[in-house]
């Protein structure tokens, strides 16, 4: 399969750009140059975006302002402009499926303590993918905007969208840094490993559906994500555990 990654340069692009299957054909797309190949190009930039996506079965849409704590100004630009010149581009383009990063921000709001990556410890709630949106920043209300233009291209211009509701992933594969931090019940509960990232991503490109919503979080003993339905629908059974490593300190 053709493969374009937009924010190919990010964490989670160079991740996905070293552990997807090897019988993809990966094309990258970032917002400057960098040491390997690349296709450089500004999301928000509708004209610049014209005929990037040519010859490609599906793209995987990273790019965009991954901060909570990030502007109006720059969710506006990067996140809901971004993400619907992405997605009309696949359009133009005859791309079968876009698969979105979205954020398990789309629903912290329910959950969240004093700040976007705190738990509220006394709220302890297994949310559903069908609960409505509850985003705990401008961030993911950005992420929830994109949810929701999938929904509409996959509708009504036959794009596929796979929106991935992305729990914490880190540089080091451990959830241990967050250890006596404010964000530790955060992370114990949306640890992500590097392992079942790339195993999710690929499951979003084998499957063929109109519209997926998924969680991506890994099968954390502490999880305020119900997986049954991205385990069913999605066919992504995650294999490791924040707790594995806590109880190994």
């Amino acid at each position: 399969m053709k493969v374009g990654i937009t924010g190919a340069e990010g964490r989670i692009g160079g991740y996905l750009r070293a552990g997807l299957d090897a019988g993809h054909e990966i094309t990258s797309l970032t917002l400057t140059p960098q040491q390997f190949e690349s296709t450089v190009v500004d999301i928000s930039d509708a004209e610049a975006m014209s005929g990037v996506f040519y010859g490609l079965d599906a793209v995987i849409h990273l790019a965009g302002d991954p901060s909570p704590a990030g502007s109006w100004e720059s969710m506006l630009k990067n996140n809901i402009v971004g993400t619907f010149n992405v997605l009309e581009e696949a359009r133009r383009a005859g791309v079968k499926k876009v698969v979105f990063a979205s954020t398990n921000h789309t629903q912290h709001g329910e959950t969240m303590g004093d700040s976007p990556n705190v738990l509220g410890t006394s709220q302890r709630v297994m949310l559903r993918l069908g609960d409505y949106f509850n985003p705990s920043s401008i961030y993911g209300a950005s992420k929830a905007t994109g949810e929701i233009y999938g929904r509409l291209f996959a509708r009504h211009h036959g794009v596929q969208f796979v929106a991935m509701r992305i729990g914490a992933i880190g540089d080091d594969d451990s959830p241990v840094r967050a250890v006596g931090r404010p964000s530790e019940d955060y992370v114990r509960a949306m640890y992500l490993s590097r392992r079942d990232l790339v195993t999710a991503f690929q499951k979003a490109l084998e499957i063929d559906r109109e519209f997926t919503l998924a969680y991506v979080i890994s099968n954390n003993g502490r999880r305020i994500f119900d997986l049954r339905e991205t385990n069913e629908v999605l066919g992504f059974y995650p294999q490791d555990d924040a707790e594995t490593f806590f109880r190994a300190e």
